[in-house]
Order: structure tokens, then sequence, then C-alpha cells
């Protein structure tokens, strides 16, 4: 019986324990299930919260990255343009004088001489490019252009005013790329190498108010100081023993041609028509920046050597041919001996140059060819027009030479005063120069007409200067001077006739002139 009534107990009691083992699982499945969704939520949110930190991390770089590329290209280009700058030398010098005269047609006067702007510039580690830009008794320069209808038709004004000789001038623009200490490449306007003063021509480097006869107030060169050419070559420096150096240049360029001057003049005359003339002179004239008028191109060079800081003595020629293409093919030869010698404060300095004309007859009458008639007049009611050519300041051959004495000195008792309380070192520089030039078959008059040369004469000159200075130089680069020159000629001739800066007349053939200048630099 007992064991019937614990049968049928468990028989009750299993299906509800099985039906509560059921209600359990359940409740362990669903609770299991939300985990899993909460579990893959957190993940997810994991996952997104990953890709989003490391996007604005790619960000991030990608912004620093390309800051730090700009600061460094920036740092770079202010680099290079900062050094460019810091590097670049501007500068300047000029001069003016103040001179009297005993000839009767120049007038004591004031000169501005020349204001020259310089500039020296590296463009890279090898490469560097210079400037001269001179102004030369240059105040101002005004042009005025019009073009309008007018009564039917067309009226065309021009008008120009400026200061009397006035120049601007581009004297050196050059970019030079140094190969080697001994094998420089430059290529630009070049200062032509034949002797000593056209390359070393800045005013405030010398001791006398006025350029010398064989360089500049005949010339004897080519043509007139300073003189640059277009063209290209190459310079450099070889050491020689222990303190020693030889330098060289070597450059070919477009070179001096005839060109034409015009020079218009209008003149009312007493009691006559009115003169209406222009004068058109075939002369030597530095080479063309642009077309060449001539197919032959020159060279030149300057070989020098210097045993020690100071002292020098070189040896230059130039070569090329001078005559346009329409006129006879003929050199101009120019060759050039030049030094300087220092003892303590003595210092001699000088230049001789020998410049040959070939062919200056053929060229005469291959211009008469040309132009036909030496000079050609008319008159139409009371104008009288003129027309005249010529050929101006050539000769078979022409030599000179200068050589200046000089000495330096310094009296202690000046340490005191104005000139000398404000500077370390100030000199007094005591100058001697002496200066020749001869001219052969200098060309007096020519005349041609109908093409055919009908007077052709020449005659040998002689000209001397000698001027003693004193200039008072505070610093190197100021110059205050004092000097008196005596100019002569052939007696009886004009002065007029051999230099191109005096207006003498057709006897005056010597000069007494006291100039005082200044000149400086910076």
């Amino acid at each position: 019986m007992k064991t019937t009534i614990t049968v049928l107990t468990l028989l009750l009691f299993l299906p509800a324990v099985s039906f509560s083992q059921q209600r359990d699982t359940a409740a362990e499945i669903r609770e299991l299930r939300e985990k899993l969704e909460r579990l893959e939520k957190k993940m997810a949110d994991e996952e997104a919260a990953r890709a989003k930190k490391m996007e604005e991390e790619k960000t991030a770089i990608a912004e620093k990255v390309k800051t730090d590329v700009m600061s460094e290209v920036s740092t770079k280009g202010r680099s290079f343009f900062g050094d460019m700058i810091s590097q670049t030398k501007v500068g300047a010098y000029g001069s003016l004088r103040y001179g009297t005269s005993n000839l009767a047609d120049l007038n004591n006067s004031f000169t501005f001489r020349r204001f020259v702007l310089t500039t020296d510039s590296p463009i890279a580690d090898r490469l560097k490019a210079y400037m001269e830009l001179e102004f030369e008794r240059f105040t101002r320069l005004e042009v005025e252009k019009s073009l309008s209808p007018a009564l039917g038709g067309l009226t065309s004004q021009q008008a120009i005013e400026s200061t009397n000789r006035s120049e601007i001038s581009l004297e050196q623009a050059w970019m030079q790329y140094d190969i080697a200490d001994w094998l420089n490449f430059r290529a630009g306007a070049i200062l032509v190498p034949l002797g000593r003063f056209n390359i070393n021509h800045d005013d405030n480097r010398w001791d006398l108010p006025r350029r010398s006869l064989v360089d500049r107030g005949v010339p004897v060169l080519p043509t007139t100081s300073a003189w640059p050419e277009l063209g290209a070559g190459f310079r450099g420096d070889f050491s020689v023993g222990r303190q020693g150096k030889v330098s060289y240049e070597w450059y070919v360029m477009n070179g001096v041609t005839l060109d034409s001057e015009i020079e218009q003049i209008s003149q009312t005359r007493s009691g006559d028509t009115t003169k209406f003339a222009q004068e058109i002179e075939l002369r030597p004239s530095r080479g063309t920046f642009s077309d060449d008028l001539k197919s032959g191109k020159a060279i030149a060079t300057r070989w020098a050597y210097s045993p020690w800081l100071g002292d020098e003595i070189a040896a230059s020629f130039y070569w090329g041919r001078y005559t346009p293409d329409f006129l006879p093919n003929h050199p101009v030869f120019s060759f050039a001996l030049d030094g300087k010698k220092t003892w303590g404060p003595f210092e001699i300095e000088g230049q001789y140059v020998n410049t040959w004309w070939s062919g200056v007859s053929r060229v005469a009458r291959g211009f008469a060819s040309r132009a036909l008639a030496s000079e050609s007049e008319g008159e139409v009611g009371d104008v009288e027009t003129e027309i005249e050519f010529e050929l101006a300041n050539l000769a078979t051959r022409k030599q000179g030479y200068w050589v200046d004495f000089r000495y330096r000195f310094w009296p202690e008792f000046l340490n005191q005063t104005i000139l000398g309380r404000h500077f370390s070192n100030p000199q007094l520089v005591g100058t001697l120069r002496l200066e020749q030039v001869w001219f052969k078959d200098l060309i007096k008059e020519i005349a041609f007409i109908g093409g055919a040369l009908t007077d052709f004469e020449g005659e040998s000159r002689l000209l001397n200067r000698v001027t003693l200075g004193l200039t008072y130089r505070p610093v190197p680069l100021v110059a205050l001077q004092l000097a008196y020159e005596y100019t002569r000629t052939n007696s009886g001739k004009s002065l007029a006739e051999v230099t191109n800066f005096l207006p003498a007349r057709a006897r005056e053939f010597f000069q007494h002139a006291l100039l005082v200048g200044l000149a400086f630099g910076f």
C-alpha cells in the first residue's frame, strides 16, 4: 500500500518538475539571447568608434604632413630669397667737378660728371649677376607725343625736353658661372679688357677729377671709356708661387663699329635766309646691343701677372671689323701694356695703348660711293636746307700713354683738426700725371661728289697734358680733389681737333685749367 502511494506521488510530481524545468530553460535562453545582442551591439559600437578614431587619426596625420611640408617649403623659400637679398650688394658711385679754363668758349662751371647705380647679386652657389647703370650729366628727360585729327587731316606732335649732353648708359649687365677658380664663364654686356683703366674706371678709385686722354679725352681706345660690348667668354686666376697670381680675360663680342651721329642745326641769319642743316657723322662707336651692323665679330683678351698684392703688369689686345656691311671690310687692332708698382707710400701706375685703323682711305672711298655727295644744299623760299656727311675721329694710327706718380701721406698735426678727428685712417694723396698722344694721318678734310672721293687730307698731330693734383680721402671711397692741368697741341692748331671735350677756337692750342672735384662711392 505504501509502495502504491509512493508511486502515485512520484507520478503526480514528475510532470510538475518537467514543466518547471522547461520554464527555467526558456528564461535562460532569453537571457542568453539578450546578452548576445548586447554584446553584438557593444562590439559594433566599439568597431564604429575604432573606425571613426582611425579616420580621425588618418586625417590628423595627413594634415600634419601637409602642414610640415608647406612649412618646410616656405622655410626653404624664405631662406633662399632671404639669403639672396641679404647677399645682394646695391651700391653706387658718383662725381662732380668745378672747372675754370683760359679758353674763350669754355665757361667756369659746375659739372655733375656721372652717377652710377651698381648691383651685385648671387643667384645660386656658382651663379652671380652684376649691373651698372650710368646717368651722365643727367637731370631729366621728358617726351610728349600726340596724334589727333585736325583740319580734315591728321596732326602729329612730338616734344622732347632734356638737359645738355645728358646720357643714360648701360655700362655692365652680365651673368657669371664659376666653373672653377681658373675658369669662369661670363656673358652679357661686358667691359672690354683693353688696358687697366676701362676695367677699373669708377671715379672714386682715382685721385684726379678728369679721366685720361688715352681712355676718354681723345680717345686712343677704339671708343671712349667706359666701354662695354655685348658678348661672352671666360676669365679666371692661376696661383703662381707662394704669393703670385696670373689672371686672364678672353671674350668674343659684337665690337666697335662706325655708326651715325646726327646733328640738327636751325639758324636764323641777318640779311639772309633761315638755314636748316643736318650733319651726319660716321664715327667709331661701341657695338650695338641689337642686330649687329656687320657680319664680323671682335675678340679681346688681357693677361696680367701680380707677384704680390698691389703690384701688377699686364698685356692686352683687341681685334675686330669696324666697318658696317655696306662699307669695305677692314679691322681695327689695338694692343696695350699697363701696370702698377708700389713702394710703401709711393705708387707708379700707367698704361700705353696703340690703335691701328686699317684701310681708312678705302673706307672713305666706300663711304663716298654710298653717300654720293659730302654736302648738298637747296633753297625754297626763305629757307635754305643743307645736308653734310663726314667721317670723324678716324686716323691711321693713334698711340699714347698716361703715367701717374702718387705719394700717400698724412701729417700727424692734422689728426686733431676737422680733417682727421672723426676718421680712423684719412689720407692725402699727391699725384703727378703725364700724358701724350700721337696721331698719324688724322682725317682733316674729306670731300666727295657724285660718289667719287675728291679730297682726302690727313695730318700728324701731337697732344700733351700735365696734371698736378692733391686729394684728401677721409675714407677710401670718398675723394676731395684739387688739380691743375696744362694741355697743349701743335702750335697754331686747335685743341678741338684732337679732343672731344674742349671747345677751342681755331688757333687755341693750349689750355690752363683749375679743377676742384668730389668723388664718392657706397
